[in-house]
């Protein structure tokens, strides 16, 4: 392979003029990505530790040549010493020029972190741009996670994992089967505390007959689930609601379904100046002329919603919600010191179980990440549950509805592993990993209350 001079290998990266910090270390992760089996095998040799010290030195540059909010490739070169460590790899690896070249963009990607990282999150707000394409970078939240559940954590995903395409406090989105990612950094939330209350209010006692909706044979599609009895819903949602505040929840969550745009407003009245997050379940709505399955996060005094884009098979018929553009949002907030410390994603239901869904997921790394769900099989959630909480130490809260067991003249039949969960809560802390309550041990309409961190044994 040919060795190319530094000028030459910087030109490739990106554009030549002004890019903003976060953009800039974005071009040395992306060189990462296109090259990450030559830096596997460097790090498998134990080449990438042998340069700790160029990484702070260069940091030390960054810090006196970067002091525009914007950079140019160039200036990553000049008034450093980037050119002395850019021929000694060369020099000392002649045949892998590969490998010599990632080395170098892996630690001008660490050293610009070390040395403006602290700056990333200023640059990604001021550009307003929230969708995110394959590629493009976003910062990672400097989560609290010892604050809210103590010193004893499960898992260390930076540890375990060593992202090629992260740095500390800047990752790539996704080449994720087609579901972008949304980075939200306007959202009004805030890290819980250690005592914080999760909720999980449950209307109906038995969706199957409590749920209507309308079929279309023709089309093999249905929509608009709603309860038979809408006042009935509606003074079970405002009720369950008052019992999760009574119950000092800090979060409350609904099932798939679970709630109508009326039963929206009333739980929107109880909560009205009260420092909660309510997930409100989802609904059947037409927004914009499409029939959508939207779920709606009120805090704060606004309103978010995210759609649906997997849809649910009910026997011979498909839920006949519209092709939504497929979206993982990661609604973000920053703290009084400016940093990105707490985030929520919310998906529906089969949303959760998307391959896509999953990477995007994992490369975002939400605090907390909640399902509604109605669906009478949820091992599957239970598994990925527990699974996204390994790689990225988010807490996952699903909540479904789900009809009670079956029963020979009022005496429930014995349920084997397949028992559906109405809640399902993992964390990343060993004693309370993953804690599911059952249906059968539920009577809806019921609030379910769970801690965020349950004592230690």
């Amino acid at each position: 392979m040919a060795r190319p001079t530094l000028l030459t290998w910087l030109g490739g990266l990106g554009p030549p003029g002004p890019l903003d910090l976060d953009e800039l270390c974005a071009c040395f992760l992306r060189a990462c990505r296109r090259s990450a089996a030559a830096l596997r095998e460097a790090r498998s040799a134990g080449l990438d530790r042998s340069l700790a010290g160029w990484r702070a030195t260069l940091a030390d540059a960054f810090r006196t040549v970067l002091r525009a909010p914007v950079a140019t490739l160039e200036v990553v070169a000049a008034r450093t010493s980037l050119e002395v460590l850019w021929q000694r790899l060369h020099d000392g690896l002649p045949e892998r020029p590969d490998i010599a070249a990632v080395l170098v963009a892996r630690v001008c990607a660490d050293a610009l972190d070390e040395a403006v990282g602290h700056r990333f999150v200023d640059c990604y707000r001021r550009r307003g741009r929230w969708r995110l394409a394959p590629g493009e970078p976003f910062p990672v939240a400097e989560l609290p996670l010892r604050d809210v559940f103590g010193r004893h954590l499960t898992t260390h995903p930076d540890v375990r994992d060593l992202p090629i395409d992260r740095t500390t406090r800047l990752a790539l989105a996704p080449h994720a089967d087609g579901v972008e990612l949304v980075v939200d950094l306007d959202a009004p939330l805030a890290a819980p505390g250690q005592d914080a209350v999760i909720a999980a209010c449950l209307p109906h006692a038995h969706p199957a007959r409590e749920l209507a909706f309308d079929p279309d044979p023709t089309r093999g599609q249905f929509f608009g689930v709603r309860p038979r009895d809408e006042a009935a819903a509606v003074a079970a949602a405002r009720e369950l609601t008052r019992r999760a505040l009574a119950a000092g929840a800090s979060l409350i969550v609904f099932p798939e379904l679970g709630v109508t745009a009326a039963g929206l407003d009333a739980i929107a009245e109880v909560v009205a100046g009260k420092d909660v997050v309510v997930v409100a379940g989802s609904r059947h709505a037409v927004v914009d002329g499409a029939p959508r399955n939207v779920a709606t996060v009120l805090a704060g005094g606004q309103r978010w919603t995210s759609a649906k884009f997997n849809p649910f098979v009910l026997g011979d018929l498909v839920e006949g919600i519209a092709s939504a553009p497929a979206h993982v949002v990661v609604r973000g907030a920053i703290d009084g010191a400016g940093r990105y410390a707490w985030s929520l994603a919310v998906l529906v239901c089969k949303d959760f179980l998307s391959p896509g869904a999953h990477q995007a997921l994992v490369a975002a790394r939400p605090a907390l990440i909640v399902v509604p769900a109605l669906t009478e099989r949820t091992a599957v959630f239970e598994a990925d549950a527990v699974g996204l909480t390994g790689a990225t130490q988010a807490t996952c809260v699903v909540v479904n509805q789900a009809d009670p067991p079956p029963s020979v003249d009022g005496v429930p039949l014995p349920l084997g592993p397949d028992s559906p969960a109405v809640v399902i809560v993992t964390r990343p802390v060993p004693w309370a990993l993953s804690e599911v309550v059952r249906r059968a041990d539920v009577a809806p309409p019921a609030c379910v209350v769970l801690r965020l961190r349950p004592a230690a044994p």
